[in-house]
């Protein structure tokens, strides 16, 4: 349980009618992350991430652990520097080339800040092999920060130079394994996306310079998109957008949708294993082992989020990843309601809360110079999913709490609730959106 006071959420105020003429900003997220005080930019595509959205992000990264843990995926740490002759042996060194942010050191050695760990992976699969044919299928993932060096940078979070990803790798005898394996991370990844009631679409793509055999590409349907897709209204048939507009399926004329690309997967075969020498050997056959790789863009995917439920003046959240479930405001000092209250009760309606499975998810707001008013719309802007008023109900017998929802769409009343029933909403509400993805998937060799 934290107080808000002491929460470090340097925020921006705009004037009434001030006209703000801020090119940078280019989208909705962008602008609500650093007006409310998650964000503050340090140079172009580089961000510093404040106490909510870290928050926010960990809480993403622990729904995304969760689902990969469940299908035996193992969590490492690579180095974010890689050797460029690991990139040249593969190839890519070349084709990236201009996204790539290289460094020397003193000795003249050349390395890169990787945007992603395919030649890292081979190689610490050779590193520790020939592998034996038992020791295989493996899934390893990482989650960290990666560098690209954008060209032009924009949009906030939702393009930039340093980014939160979640990558993963994994490696197999045959190209069948690999298969079924995609199929798994398919599925964990549909599990992470529906936790956070998020429309995501999964879109068959081209390998490009990653190489492989299969792709696809998870896309957020957003106004904000770079990417698009063509949507069937007929069928639902979702595909990237081309210039041919007529389903594949069914023949009807499609929709273009601007989208996000917030996910990608591939079945890389021997693309990497083969150059950087990650072998296996097995009773009947022996060679290099069959990859995949997968990866999710977790700030990307936050900001993608927001700008799909937010409104342009507040914040809207998935209950699962805002930065606290719960803000409980109590009456101004001064105030008739003031005079009969002791702060002490609304401290303890938030640790009653706390206790009944929101531990270290409930923030006071204990600005009590500020009108209920006021604090009410700022809590609304920031988009606590649950925001509860100690008001003159609250001295009644049994005291009753305003209960506010901040929801995508239209605002909804708020609920005169006593404590219990107030609990019993919200943890109704937990409850439902971990069953989404408390289911288990198991590898199949």
């Amino acid at each position: 349980m934290r107080l808000l006071s002491q929460i470090f959420q340097p925020i921006i105020t705009i004037p009434k009618g001030a006209k703000i003429k801020n090119t940078e900003i280019t989208c909705k997220s962008q602008k609500l992350l650093l007006e409310c005080g998650l964000v503050r930019p340090t140079s172009a595509g580089f961000f510093t991430l404040l106490p909510l959205a870290r928050r926010a992000i960990t809480k993403l990264e622990n729904i995304i652990q969760r689902c990969l843990d469940d299908i035996g995926a193992q969590r490492i740490t690579l180095p974010c520097l890689t050797t460029a002759k690991l990139w040249a042996t593969s190839g890519r060194l070349d084709d990236v080339g201009p996204e790539l942010i290289k460094v020397v050191d003193r000795h003249g050695k050349n390395f890169l800040l990787a945007p992603t760990h395919e030649e890292a992976i081979a190689d610490l699969l050779a590193d520790v092999g020939p592998l034996s044919y038992k020791q295989l299928p493996i899934i390893l993932y990482q989650i960290g920060n990666k560098y690209r060096d954008e060209h032009r940078p924009k949009h906030g979070l939702l393009r930039a130079r340093e980014f939160n990803m979640m990558d993963a790798y994994s490696a197999h005898c045959t190209h069948a394994c690999a298969a079924r394996a995609y199929s798994a991370l398919t599925d964990a990844y549909r599990r992470v996306f529906r936790a956070l009631d998020a429309p995501v679409c999964r879109v068959e793509a081209p390998t490009g310079e990653m190489g492989g055999s299969l792709s696809h590409e998870w896309q957020l349907p957003a106004p904000a998109g770079e990417d698009a897709i063509a949507v069937c209204p007929s069928c639902s048939h979702t595909t990237l957008a081309a210039e041919i507009n007529a389903c594949v399926k069914c023949g009807k004329e499609t929709e273009r949708v601007n989208s996000i690309e917030v996910g990608h997967t591939f079945i890389l075969g021997t693309r990497y294993s083969e150059p950087l020498q990650a072998n296996f050997v097995g009773p009947d056959s022996s060679g290099p082992v069959y990859m995949g790789c997968y990866g999710i863009g977790i700030t990307r995917l936050l900001a993608a989020i927001l700008e799909v439920m937010s409104s342009e003046k507040s914040m809207r959240w998935p209950k699962e990843i805002a930065p606290y479930t719960a803000v409980v405001i109590g009456p101004k000092e001064g105030s008739k309601e003031w005079s009969q209250h002791d702060f002490n009760k609304v401290m303890d309606v938030a640790r009653q809360i706390d206790r009944n499975g929101f531990r270290d998810d409930v923030v006071v707001d204990d600005r009590h110079t500020l009108t209920i008013g006021k604090r009410l719309m700022m809590a609304d802007r920031t988009g606590y999913p649950y925001i509860i008023v100690c008001g003159r109900s609250a001295l009644e017998t049994p005291p009753r709490y305003e209960l506010y929802r901040s929801t995508p769409g239209e605002a909804q009343p708020p609920q005169l609730l006593t404590i219990d029933e107030l609990i019993n909403v919200m943890r109704e509400n937990k409850l439902n959106i971990d069953l989404e993805y408390k289911e288990n998937v198991n590898m199949v060799k």
